[in-house]
């Protein structure tokens, strides 16, 4: 049973399939049979992979000897390679060599023509002239690189074209051109519009100036066009003929000029900068000097009244002198000292009718400095709260208070000033209708006196 258990563990370790019925009992030699059919075939398995493994160590040291044979081969072609590198290099050094010596002072010239190119093509990128003669900066663009290489000369009609380019831009420059040209409008269309161009300065369209982009390269109408003044003289330009003479306005800094004084705010700004106060300033103005234009027409009316009646011993009651004669004349057989009660009556009751509504002249010629003066204070308020939320650093943020305290207290003077001007020639005016008064009564009174005095005689 030992033996038997021998063999058994004997086959399993060598990876045996024993099939054993369970009927039919394994003779010993039997198994020994079957093990030595194992072994057999372990043999000849082990003898295959020894073979497969000769084979590899065969192509592996093949594929080596390729690999070596293949990089000696590399090597000698990079030597090849560097060596023809190396005399390339030199080669090229003779070459430029021998360039630079036969261009000589060639290569100053050209020098000096790659700077002139370039300053050219600055010129013509900020010339309003471009907008006529568009694209004329490629040329040059082609003329700074070849200008500025080592392998190729610029042409002879390369550098007539440069001198024909600046030749035309010098006489375009004094010319009056009319043509057809893209515009972009304030609300970012872009339109085709005739276009004044006045030399390098100024172009126009349809009554608004225009001004050059050179990012953009195209012609932008100013978002805020200066005042009339300036603009007037759009209209005389675009309909004048080819040999009328008319005024223009140029502006020399081509373009800077205009946008400073479009962006300067004119006078319905300026009133707006004064806010409400502002406003109420010029309100009381226009009052007060409506209030004296009726004040003087009244008075010199009224003084016309008693020049005619200065004239006339007949009493006539529509002027202050006819009125007061009236109550002589009622009262003629009064003594003096009534008489004059009754007339120095008459005199104070027309000294309300020729001093109405002058005082409030007055009033508002002495209010409207102080309500400026209010404008002032409320501005330089803002200023300061300002400050103390932003700090002083951008004095932008200031200018609106700084302009609002400015500007009340120039209404304020503008509606005073012309307010006491007139307050007091209207004062003036009723005064000496008042001294006709008083020195006519005078005379009534000493007439009467002597008339008295001469029957009491």
């Amino acid at each position: 049973m030992k033996l038997r258990s021998v063999f058994m563990i004997a086959a399993a370790t060598l990876g045996l399939s024993i099939s054993v019925q369970a009927a039919e009992p394994v003779s010993v030699n039997d198994l020994l049979d079957l093990v030595k059919q194992g072994q057999a075939r372990d043999d000849k398995a082990f003898q295959q992979r020894m073979a497969r493994f000769r084979a590899s160590a065969r192509e592996q040291e093949k594929m080596v000897n390729e690999a070596t044979a293949e990089r000696t081969r590399l090597e000698q072609l990079s030597a090849q390679k560097e060596q023809q590198f190396q005399q390339n290099e030199t080669a090229i050094a003779e070459a430029q060599e021998r360039l630079t010596n036969r261009m000589g002072s060639l290569k100053e010239l050209f020098g000096v023509l790659q700077q002139v190119a370039g300053d050219t093509k600055a010129v013509f990128e900020g010339s309003v002239v471009s907008s006529e003669l568009p694209g004329r900066e490629v040329f040059l663009t082609d003329l700074i690189r070849t200008a500025g290489s080592s392998s190729k000369l610029p042409s002879i009609g390369q550098l007539e074209q440069l001198w024909f380019e600046m030749q035309r831009e010098m006489t375009y420059s004094g010319r009056i051109a009319e043509y057809n040209a893209d515009v972009v409008l304030p609300s970012g269309e872009a339109t085709n519009k005739q276009v004044i161009r006045v030399g390098g300065f100024n172009a126009v369209a349809d009554g608004h100036y225009l001004n050059w982009d050179l990012e953009a390269g195209r012609l932008v109408e100013l978002d805020k066009q200066p005042g009339s003044r300036y603009t007037a003289p759009i209209a005389d330009l675009e309909n004048a003929a080819g040999s009328d003479l008319t005024g223009f306005w140029i502006d020399p800094s081509r373009g800077q000029l205009l946008k400073i004084m479009g962006q300067s705010p004119e006078l319905g700004d300026r009133v707006d900068q004064g806010g409400v106060v502002g406003y109420i300033i010029l309100v009381l103005g226009a009052i007060g000097v409506l209030l004296a234009i009726w004040r003087m027409v009244v008075l010199y009316a009224e003084g016309n009244k008693i020049k005619a009646q200065m004239k006339s011993e007949t009493p006539n009651e529509n002027n202050a002198l006819g009125r007061v004669m009236a109550v002589f004349n009622a009262n003629k057989n009064a003594d003096t000292e009534t008489l004059e009660l009754h007339l120095g009556e008459a005199i104070a009751a027309e000294v309300p009718r020729l001093t109405r509504a002058i005082g409030w002249i007055k009033i508002i010629s002495v209010v409207a400095p102080l309500l400026g003066l209010l404008g002032t204070v409320t501005g330089m308020i803002d200023v300061f709260e300002t400050m103390s939320l932003f700090g002083t650093g951008d004095p932008k943020l200031m200018a609106g208070g700084i302009s609002q305290a400015l500007v009340t207290t120039v209404l304020g003077l503008v509606a005073a000033i012309p307010c006491v001007f007139l307050h007091t020639l209207t004062n003036n005016r009723s005064r000496e209708l008042m001294m006709i008064l008083e020195e006519r009564a005078t005379g009534i009174l000493a007439r009467q006196a002597e008339q008295q005095h001469s029957k009491a005689a």
